[in-house]
């Protein structure tokens, strides 16, 4: 009986560290994503036109490839 308490205590256990990793991952693209568009602000783009989704977006993939080249070298 206690295997089983403890095996269920070290599932939930995982499964919480497992949910807490994926809400600072989507935290982190979060908040790199409202830089992005503050960057793309501050250059003098209208965040109402659809120039503005452009420039967020392709900022993010640049900064996100150029942050990741180490990893596939």
């Amino acid at each position: 009986m206690s295997r089983i308490i403890l095996i269920c205590s070290f599932a939930a256990t995982l499964a919480a560290a497992a949910t807490q990793s994926a809400d600072a991952a989507e935290s982190a693209q979060k908040s790199a994503w409202v830089q992005d568009s503050l960057a793309c602000a501050d250059v003098g783009i209208d965040p109402g036109s659809p120039v503005f989704g452009q420039c967020v977006a392709e900022l993010d993939h640049s900064l996100w490839a150029a942050q990741n080249q180490n990893l596939a070298n």
